[in-house]
């Protein structure tokens, strides 16, 4: 089924982001074109976007930023429709009062993360410094509540037009930063572990180390046999390896280990696995594509997904990056300090490089909910499932994406995560009832 789309000017911007709502969203094939009789003989349904009026089609008044080019602060005073925020509105009495595919652009492309920011001390764009958190929308997914109203629109004026149904999809992923908290260390690193628990006076972590060295005490990160056993029911698992060589903030097991390529293969048997591109690489395109080809060696085949280790990226450079490097899907678009929507949506979307002015070949899969977020606002093991199961209720209306963020550290049941060792397993078992 065919849509028409008019305006003044197709641009690039304009392209993107009529394809990703009409096209991905909801599954129509878009025609864009500046030709007003090509529009007006065009039989179906109709969208004008221009400040010139079609009896026959859908009206949206342009805002400006999908005719720009270039990076510039964005003006954004917030309204509602239909109890929904909005903003750049343009036409306050109309159907579709503000300019849904800039304010859609605006939130998907990150516009607001290539604008000067305070970072925090990782050099990360900070939750605290979004629209969608001054503005109290971070947790709804807001682009998708907007193509939901425009769905109901385009079939009361089109009734005839078939549009695609969404369906709900569940991604849980795995981050494994720290394979094992003990084993495999090696002995000189295993006594000085031994040593610096006994200098702190930490008995309980120095009897605990010593434990697991004697093998009477399982590794409490070795969480793998429960993972496997709450992840049996989504095939669509992702699990994220850390490949880099050990330092201050890349603490995992290295990958010539013959265990952790061991490990690595079991995962790589059932599920998706992807780069976890260390803390220390920062970018370097070399350091990268040795951790990515390391992983890909043991894994025996090539790596298509990647999640940036502390979720450290800069726009785009990461992205340029990884694209560049034959990664197709990036799972970073989230925060490590707060639930819900980054990008205001929870539908997967091309990456659009606004620097460039362009669409990279690199899918962007946002998630929702991380373990160590919900640790750092406080939550305990119950209200964290309660925030979760609550975020997924809110995907599952719009027919969206839900993924979720854990770690194997996280089931172990010791230090802060004590409490937390069936978390993840009741997420798992009341989001696929859903």
């Amino acid at each position: 089924m065919h849509i028409a789309v008019w305006a003044d000017s197709v641009t690039p911007r304009l392209q993107y982001i009529t394809q990703h709502i009409l096209g991905e969203m909801l599954g129509f094939e878009v025609v864009l074109t500046e030709n007003r009789d090509q529009f007006s003989s065009f039989a179906g349904a109709k969208i004008a976007y221009g400040d010139v009026e079609f009896d026959d089609a859908i009206s949206i008044s342009p805002h400006g930023l999908l005719g720009e080019s270039g990076i510039t602060r964005q003006a954004v005073t917030m309204g509602c429709w239909n109890s929904v925020p909005i903003f750049f509105e343009t036409n306050p009495h109309a159907q579709i009062p503000f300019d849904l595919f800039a304010a859609a652009f605006y939130l998907i492309s990150r516009y607001e993360e290539y604008l000067p920011f305070e970072s925090d001390e990782h050099r990360r764009f900070p939750s605290t410094a979004s629209l969608a958190h001054r503005e109290s929308f971070l947790e709804i997914p807001l682009v998708d509540m907007w193509v939901k109203e425009l769905e109901t629109i385009i079939k009361q004026k089109f009734p005839d037009v078939a549009i695609k149904e969404r369906s709900f999809q569940f991604i849980p992923t795995i981050d494994i930063d720290n394979a094992y908290a003990f084993k495999h260390r090696g002995l000189l690193q295993s006594c000085l572990g031994l040593g610096k628990a006994l200098v702190h006076f930490r008995f309980a972590d120095f009897a605990g180390r010593l434990a697991v060295f004697l093998g009477s005490r399982p590794d409490p990160f070795d969480t793998y046999h429960r993972l496997f056993q709450i992840l049996i029911q989504c095939p669509d698992a992702v699990w994220f390896m850390l490949g880099g060589k050990r330092g201050r903030f890349d603490k995992s097991v290295p990958l010539g280990n013959q265990s952790m390529q061991a490990l690595i293969k079991r995962i790589a048997s059932e599920y998706r696995v992807g780069i976890h591109p260390s803390y220390a690489s920062g970018d370097v395109l070399q350091t990268v594509r040795e951790e990515l080809n390391g992983l890909s060696e043991v894994v025996g085949q090539p790596i298509t997904a990647s999640r940036q280790h502390y979720l450290r990226f800069r726009m785009p450079h990461t992205h340029r990056l990884l694209a560049g490097l034959g990664i197709t899907h990036e799972y970073s678009m989230g925060y490590s300090n707060a639930i819900g929507f980054r990008a205001s949506t929870c539908t997967p979307f091309r990456f659009y490089d606004l620097m460039d002015e362009k669409e990279l070949p690199l899918t962007i899969v946002p998630f929702q909910v991380m373990d160590r977020a919900l640790l750092t606002m406080g939550c305990n093991a119950q209200t964290a499932a309660q925030r979760t199961l609550e975020l997924a209720q809110r995907v599952k209306r719009v027919g969206g994406t839900f993924s979720t963020l854990w770690h194997n550290e996280s089931l172990s049941g010791i230090n802060e995560w004590k409490g937390w060792e069936n978390v993840l397993g009741e997420i798992v078992n009341r989001v696929k009832a859903m």
